[in-house]
């Protein structure tokens, strides 16, 4: 098990090589009381990543990510980022506003560590 669900996170999981699986239950932002969770699940490979919310707003890991294969993950510290990026302006400019739409879209959509979730919610898909 790579993280769990509750877990304090900063840092953005980035996977070079083999495979995870990702779970997590998740309720629907405009969901009615009493309806029923979205179950999460993804196999994810080299080339994805998780977690990116670490980089941009305090974040808690919202499931679990287990390795299904060996590994290799790089895992990008969000302290260390933010130091390297605030001491360049435009940089810092840049990311300043990416972050602020990159939370905006987390506001809307599903919680989740995936970042896909962010683009389902605001294309009206369902990521169940």
């Amino acid at each position: 098990i790579i993280f769990m669900a509750g877990e304090v996170c900063s840092k953005m999981y980035v996977i070079i090589s083999g495979h995870v699986q990702y779970c997590a239950t998740v309720q629907q932002r405009d969901a009615p009381a009493g309806s029923v969770p979205a179950i999460v699940k993804r196999t994810l490979h080299g080339g994805q990543w998780l977690s990116e919310a670490a980089l941009w707003t305090g974040w808690v890991h919202r499931g679990e990510l287990r390795a299904i294969t060996d590994c290799l993950l790089f895992a990008l510290d969000a302290s260390g980022f933010a130091r390297v990026i605030s001491s360049h302006k435009s940089a810092h400019t840049y990311a300043a506003a990416y972050a602020r739409k990159f939370v905006e879209g987390l506001n809307r959509g599903l919680q989740t560590d995936l970042v896909e979730a962010l683009y389902l919610s605001e294309a009206g898909g369902n990521d169940q």
